[in-house]
Formats: structure tokens, C-alpha cells, sequence
């Protein structure tokens, strides 16, 4: 019995099939069949039902789980706090919301190729309800979301709030007249996504309960909707140094609302059986995050 054999195992129990253990490892599927069948032969019984279109765990097979995670966790950490950090290899998965990838990521590369040269990191970008399903079936090794959440088996840490205002052209909306929730509500509105954290805070502050009651449009890219505003279509929640040469140049402006801007938080999660290394990339992001620190403000 081995390490590359267990890791294979819990990688199929994590991901549901041979096929997607096999990207995660970056070696062929007839690889982690062989290695399953070697560390069956070992222990002398099924470790998966494979009857199903999913690779199911046996009864067996999830007695063996939780050693194997103890196995491959106790490694990691080995190599975490004796070898060098130069020995670490592996490829990680990481899930990241739009306005972190438009803006610090490449700082976030920067940092791990100069800590740990023998990692690869893959991203994703995408909004909260992509980024966390992938944490909770372990598509994803960690993400970088909109907001913070409190939820069992996962671990999370503040990377900063980001302040957003509402803003529109000067096309739709030629004066400078201020805007009550009543007034904003009426005016065509360019919501992020489904589902979103961005979405979700800005019903929040426009004081709606259902998405019937939304009026505007539904777009998932920040940049798309970027576009929209300034072309007039609706009204846009943005980061405001993001659209700090738009707003110079006129090409945007800050509506007059009460108040004027509204931190959002960002954080940084993964799930908290993650292997230690997790929990010092994760650490990495805060270190590198571009996002102010200061707390969430009570106008939320």
C-alpha cells in the first residue's frame, strides 16, 4: 500500500468517477484504475460499487476513508514542516470571484511561485453559487467569493471589503438629482448572475424580497455589465476604484444616493479537512489581497 494509492482513492470518492480523479492528478484514467485495483488486491475487498454510472464507496470503502485522509493529511504535513517548501508539488484548483481576478490575482500567482515554485494553480472564475459547489464536492480546493459565510465543514478568512456605489451613465440619467430606494427601485437595474452575493446585497439595499419584484436584467461578467452601463442600458453596482477613470472621465457617474458607497466583503474558503497546505495558501491570500481591511460597516 501507498500514498499515490490513497490519494487516488479519496480523489474518486471526493469527485464521484475515475475520470475526474485522474484530471485532479494529472495522470491517465488506466493509471488510477490500476492503482485502485493494486490497493484492493491489498486489502482483499471492493473499495467501489461500480455498477453505477458514479464510483460509489462499499461499505469497505468507507471504513477506509477517514484512515486514508489521516494518512494523506499526516503526510502533507510532514512535508509542510520538515521538507522545504520547494519540495511541495501538486496541482490546486482554485475557485476566484471576477473582481479578485481583474485585479490582485496575478499578485496572488506572483506570491505562490515564489513560495512554493513546484505548485500549479488552476483558477476558475466565477460567482459564489459555481465557486462553493465546488468547494463542497471538492472540484474546487479553495475559492476566493463575494461576501461572508458561516457554514459548517468550512473554513473561511476575511480578504477585505471592496466599496461599490450605484452608477450610470450620463446618457440615462443626464441630471444630478439624488435618488431615494423608492426612485432606484423604478430604474432599470444590471444585476450579477443568479443567485449572487453581489445580488443579494443589492436587493438588500434596494429593499427587495423576490426576484419577481427585480426590474432590469441579469448578467454574470462584471466586465459585461461594465459595458452595459456605460452604454446607457440600466444602472450598474460597482466598485468604485475599479471606476475610478470612468468616473473621471464622465463617461460614468455616481448616483446621489444615502450614502454614497457600500463595502463588500470578500473572504477567502475551503473546505476544513483541507490538507494544512490549504490553510497556508488561503493565509497567502489574505497577505496579498488589495482589498481594504477595515470591517464591514454598519450601513449593511
Amino acid at each position: 500500500m501507498n500514498l499515490r494509492q490513497l490519494e487516488s482513492f479519496l480523489a474518486i470518492a471526493n469527485l464521484g468517477n475515475f475520470a475526474a480523479a485522474a484530471e485532479r492528478l494529472c495522470v491517465t484514467q488506466s493509471t488510477i484504475s490500476a492503482r485502485i485495483q493494486e490497493l484492493e488486491q491489498i486489502l482483499g475487498v471492493e473499495l467501489f460499487d461500480r455498477s453505477q454510472r458514479t464510483a460509489r464507496l462499499t461499505l469497505k470503502g468507507r471504513e477506509l476513508r477517514p484512515y486514508a485522509e489521516q494518512v494523506v493529511e499526516l503526510t502533507s504535513e510532514i512535508r509542510r514542516m520538515v521538507g522545504a517548501k520547494a519540495a511541495l508539488a501538486g496541482v490546486m484548483r482554485v475557485g476566484v470571484a471576477e473582481l479578485v481576478a481583474i485585479s490582485w490575482l496575478p499578485d496572488l500567482v506572483g506570491a505562490v511561485r515564489d513560495e512554493y515554485p513546484n505548485i500549479k494553480l488552476e483558477f476558475e472564475v466565477g460567482l459564489n453559487p459555481f465557486l462553493l459547489d465546488g468547494i463542497r464536492s471538492g472540484s474546487l480546493d479553495f475559492a476566493m467569493i463575494a461576501g461572508r459565510i458561516a457554514e459548517p465543514g468550512l473554513t473561511t478568512f476575511d480578504l477585505g471589503c471592496v466599496p461599490f456605489s450605484w452608477m450610470a451613465s450620463p446618457i440615462l440619467v443626464p441630471g444630478a438629482q439624488p435618488f431615494d430606494l423608492c426612485e432606484l427601485r423604478k430604474m432599470p437595474i444590471l444585476y450579477q448572475g443568479t443567485n449572487s452575493f453581489t445580488n443579494s446585497m443589492m436587493d438588500q439595499l434596494l429593499g427587495i424580497s423576490s426576484n419577481r419584484d427585480r426590474k432590469g436584467m441579469t448578467c454574470n461578467s462584471l466586465e459585461a455589465i461594465y459595458s452595459l452601463t456605460r452604454s446607457g442600458v440600466g444602472v450598474g453596482f460597482l466598485p468604485v476604484d475599479r471606476s475610478a477613470a470612468l468616473l473621471r472621465d464622465g463617461v460614468l457617474k455616481v448616483l446621489r444616493t444615502t450614502p454614497s458607497e457600500f463595502e463588500m466583503p470578500f473572504s477567502v474558503a475551503f473546505a476544513s479537512s483541507s490538507p494544512a497546505l490549504f490553510n497556508d495558501i488561503a493565509q497567502l491570500c489574505v497577505r496579498t489581497s488589495k482589498f481594504r481591511s477595515d470591517a464591514l460597516t454598519a450601513q449593511l
